[in-house]
């Protein structure tokens, strides 16, 4: 099973890929499903607003942040960012500023 590192460089394991959705593997049996058609918003929107900030945080949500799109608008945790950035930066997609608050900058 593939291993990633978060921004802030926390481990997580997956399985499928950004084009087809994720499952996160937590402390079993937890997991977590991210559809491809949320990562194709996180796509849009970084597309649309980069630079942007990330946002991953539930509560309180980051103002004008892609993670607050996600939960204001799609109702999806913003904490999904942790692990759909880290991969889209592997693919080349974009990258991000080193240290908090994390912004987004597409390539």
């Amino acid at each position: 099973m593939p291993i990633a590192k978060t921004v802030t460089g926390k481990s997580f394991e997956y399985s499928g890929s950004l084009a087809t959705g994720l499952t996160i593997f937590f402390m079993p049996p937890h997991t977590k499903k991210i559809p491809a058609e949320t990562i194709n918003i996180i796509r849009q929107e970084i597309i649309k607003r980069s630079p942007v900030l990330m946002g991953a945080n539930r509560q309180p949500l980051v103002a004008d942040s892609v993670g607050e799109t996600l939960a204001l608008k799609h109702n999806e945790s913003p904490q999904v960012m942790s692990y759909v950035l880290p991969l889209l930066i592997a693919e080349g997609f974009c990258t991000v500023s080193d240290g908090k608050p994390f912004v987004i900058h597409k390539l």
